[in-house]
């Protein structure tokens, strides 16, 4: 079975999973699991500063079937075959809400369109960190 994920969902240090990088970058803090590999047809080379989903979702959807699933089904199949569940990673956390996609699940989206096959999230129940708002510490000074 294929997944996404983010790279911070706890469930994977659990290594019942072949965890696999579909984001451009490479995290820089320890992950508590080692990466199989890489996937560069999926990552989202030059789409990254596209703020309009619908724009960015078209131009990555276009790429992803200039691969063609034919191209893209070898790649996963080189991670299918050590036995285990494969699960493609980003960084991004979903489950903050719409206004939060990110390329991964759109991925999905364009395989199960082309393929009929579903790709889901994988389970994450870690706790919810909702982002608060940081104080600031500048103070404004009287200027005479």
């Amino acid at each position: 079975m294929i997944y996404v994920s983010r790279y911070a969902n706890p469930e994977l240090r659990k290594g019942l999973y072949t965890p696999v990088r579909i984001s451009i970058g490479t995290p820089k803090w320890p992950l508590g699991y080692i990466l199989a590999g890489e996937i560069k047809e999926l990552m989202p080379f030059g789409l990254k500063d596209i703020g309009d989903i619908e724009e960015f979702k078209q131009r990555y959807f276009n790429r992803l079937d200039r691969y063609g699933v034919d191209l893209i089904q070898n790649r996963l199949d080189c991670f299918t075959q050590y036995g285990r569940d494969v699960v493609l990673l980003c960084y991004e956390d979903i489950r903050k809400g719409p206004a939060d996609w990110c390329h991964r699940t759109m991925f999905a989206e364009w395989w199960k369109l082309r393929t009929g096959e579903l790709i889901g999230e994988l389970k994450d129940e870690s706790k919810f960190k909702k982002a608060q708002p940081k104080e600031s510490n500048w103070v404004e000074l009287p200027l005479f």
